[in-house]
């Protein structure tokens, strides 16, 4: 299990890729999947949680104003950055509600990984990850009707319940159990990523499936709409970590939790109730290729810039701040 384990970390936007073009050429032999969506996400945010501990929060007490200038980026900038796309592009209806209920998403799960990869803070990507996730199901309904509320009527209450049920009640659980039986699953931790992922390629698969025809003729759109939605994602986080003087491994583990967002969570939920509208759920799977594809590369420059840094200077480069 650990070479497969290996195999996703390496290989996973290539993999992510893969799978979304069998979805568009065989998309009969994917369209089952669309119908469990939720149960998937819920099976995301479960093992998420598994591989959280209560230590995992201390960078709230070490660090709260880094972790609240995630959140707040998080959740002010990436709706604001999606809604105003969706005005530039003059996006239809369903297509502009795919990319708001996008940008209103918590942090993804893969932005951990990528931060790790880019040498930046893993204990603070992990910890806002938490942070955003948990605020997601009060502040995710704010955000969706104030700039999706043009578009589709939205209630506060079922959207905050369906959040708690799909989003926060499967990480606590987790949490919890990691609590009670951390030693004796501790051995499955470098695993559990794997099967987060197996999750995130079933979702991204049920929506590619049951879009096909919209993808043919708008699926170029999005792709380049969600790439700068992606984009403004890490050049606004650089932007406001350049001004406070934040140090450069946390400006990269914030970059990365702003730009990254949960596309599964966006995807699962414009499949299903209250909104029921199955193009939306295409800007979030074409946007965990992008986020993907985009991460990659950023951790690769990131890397590449500090071996370079080492050869002209080793005491230049910070050293890389990983999970406690």
């Amino acid at each position: 299990m650990a070479n497969v384990n290996q195999i996703f970390n390496k290989y996973l936007t290539w993999i992510v890729i893969g799978v979304a073009l069998a979805a568009f050429v065989f998309d009969q032999s994917f369209v089952w999947a669309s119908n469990y969506t939720t149960l998937f996400l819920q099976i995301i945010m479960f093992f998420m949680g598994l591989t959280l501990s209560v230590s995992d929060f201390k960078e709230v007490f070490h660090r709260p104003a880094y972790v609240a200038m995630v959140s707040l980026m998080q959740f002010i900038w990436m709706p604001f950055a999606g809604w105003a796309l969706t005005k530039l592009f003059n996006l239809p209806p369903e297509l502009a509600l795919g990319v708001i209920l996008l940008g209103c998403c918590p942090g993804g799960t893969a932005s951990n990984v990528m931060t790790y990869l880019s040498n930046g803070d893993v204990a603070l990507s992990v910890t806002a990850t938490s942070i955003s996730t948990m605020l997601a199901p009060i502040i995710m309904p704010l955000n969706i009707s104030l700039y999706a509320g043009e578009i589709i009527e939205i209630s506060f209450w079922p959207m905050f319940w369906s959040i708690l049920k799909v989003v926060f009640l499967p990480v606590v659980f987790g949490v919890i159990l990691n609590s009670l039986f951390g030693k004796k699953i501790a051995s499955y931790y470098s695993v559990l990523p794997t099967f987060s992922s197996i999750g995130v390629l079933l979702v991204i698969a049920a929506v590619v499936s049951v879009n096909k025809e919209t993808i043919m003729h708008s699926g170029l759109l999005i792709a380049f709409v969600t790439f700068l939605h992606n984009s403004s994602g890490y050049a606004f986080a650089w932007g406001v970590c350049k001004l406070l003087k934040v140090d450069v491994a946390s400006t990269r583990a914030m970059q990365i939790e702003v730009g990254m967002q949960n596309s599964g969570l966006a995807s699962s939920m414009a499949l299903n109730a209250p909104f029921n509208a199955p193009q939306a759920s295409m800007a979030g799977a074409i946007y965990s290729i992008m986020h993907n594809v985009t991460g990659s590369l950023f951790a690769s420059y990131c890397r590449y810039k500090d071996a370079k840094s080492a050869e002209s200077s080793p005491a230049a480069v910070e050293t890389p701040v990983t999970k406690a």
